[in-house]
């Protein structure tokens, strides 16, 4: 009897304590289970009393309420989280404010709620690029797709309401110390923040997130002389036979109308007008800032667009036809590998399009043109902003130039000199 009660014990026991792991185990999984996947709670004011519509998820609060669905004009029970300046609310007090702000928006007749689920970045800016494939520039678009798609590495698998200014500065910490220059982050920055902004046009977000942009050091570019513009031009004759002429052209051409190498190749002959003596850049509407531009001859341009009327394709109507267009009627797209042999032969190894550009900027400065017209000639809408900050090096030397001429010994002085 002995023997029989003590087997009987310790299989209780034992059969007790498999029970009883079992229990702890099971509940310890019910634990873990409900840590990975927060309930909405109930939110107490201070006096312990039950705050009505007032809900509690993962350390953020949401309002419940009704409001009408947008598609079938039925009331709708939603849970929305509550923010203040596009983060969430970490107080009851603040929640209470939010949810009473909230409830006054809802009586206006354009109030909407946010989509109930926030895409992550990689959706969303998917979305965006097919947006927007067919209202910017192909190389604006080619540029925001290679940002996007270095972007979507950092924060592609956050959702969209998720990026804050905290993680916008982290992302830019991160790329500076991946190599990227200054000005490099902050094009990338204007891409997302292009993004957000059709974000929060659609309601996802309530704002975009703002951060200051890195300090960029530009170096002050050199001014080229016409000498050596000639020198280029001549050179690029003489190490390409079959497209050196319209490489002369092209460069002289950019010196004398301040014109961006794209839009300068992509011009037209009906954009030369003799009579009113003038060339029009972006009439096709790809200008960087899509709008066009008249640039008013000057001698040497009108010259220089006469000598190559002279000489044009009978068969194209492009200033710049390509060699290979065959049958189609279609402008160069580039001559990077003429003007880099060029450059080379002229000696001239720094020189680019844009110092062209910026050459005729800085002759039309110092023959004391005004600055808004020059403003006008090269596209800035800044109304001279730009243009004084960019070539105020040149306007200190061109002062220094002046003050050379002043005189302080008295003559007499004409009523023309005083009208």
């Amino acid at each position: 009897m002995t023997l029989c009660y003590w087997l009987c014990y310790f299989n209780g026991v034992k059969r007790t304590e498999s029970e009883g792991n079992h229990f702890a185990s099971t509940k310890t999984a019910m634990k873990t289970q409900s840590q990975h996947t927060p309930t909405f709670s109930k939110v107490f004011d201070g006096r312990k009393r039950r705050v009505r519509g007032l809900w509690e998820r993962n350390g953020a609060y949401y309002a419940q309420m009704a409001v009408a669905d947008p598609d079938t004009g039925l009331p709708k029970v939603r849970r929305v989280r509550l923010e203040t300046d596009g983060q969430p609310v970490r107080t009851v007090a603040e929640a209470v404010k939010a949810m009473a702000r909230l409830k006054v928006k809802r009586e206006a007749p354009d109030f909407r709620l946010d989509p109930k689920r926030t895409p992550n970045f990689e959706e969303f800016s998917t979305r965006y690029l097919v947006n927007v494939e067919h209202v910017k520039r192909p190389a604006t678009i080619r540029r925001e797709r290679g940002s996007i798609r270095i972007m979507n590495q950092h924060l592609g698998a956050l959702r969209i309401r998720a990026i804050t200014s905290g993680v916008v500065n982290d992302y830019m910490v991160a790329r500076r110390k991946a190599g990227v220059s200054p000005r490099g982050v902050n094009i990338e920055i204007v891409v997302l923040r292009n993004v957000l902004r059709m974000a929060a046009a659609e309601g996802y977000i309530s704002s975009v997130p703002t951060v200051a942009r890195l300090k960029e050091d530009r170096p002050t570019r050199r001014m080229l002389t016409w000498p050596q513009i000639e020198s280029v031009a001549d050179a690029a004759r003489a190490v390409s036979p079959i497209t050196g002429q319209q490489v002369s052209d092209f460069v002289k051409l950019m010196a004398l109308s301040g014109g961006r190498w794209s839009e300068t190749l992509r011009l037209r002959w009906c954009d030369v007008d003799f009579s009113r003596e003038q060339v029009l850049f972006g009439s096709d509407g790809l200008a960087k800032n899509g709008e066009s531009r008249a640039v008013d001859f000057n001698p040497r341009l009108k010259a220089h667009l006469l000598d190559m009327a002279s000489r044009k394709a009978p068969d194209s109507q492009f200033l710049f036809p390509s060699r290979r267009r065959g049958e189609r009627d279609v402008a160069t797209i580039t001559f990077n590998k003429t003007l880099r042999d060029a450059r080379m032969k002229a000696h001239v190894p720094d020189f680019t399009c844009h110092l062209c550009r910026h050459f005729f900027a800085s002759m039309c400065l110092m023959s004391k043109v005004d600055i808004h017209t020059v403003a006008s000639w090269l596209g800035h809408k800044d109304n001279g902003v730009l243009l004084a900050k960019t070539y105020s090096h040149l306007l200190s030397d061109h002062k220094h130039a002046q003050a050379q001429q002043v005189s302080f010994e008295p003559r007499v002085i004409s009523r023309e000199e005083v009208a």
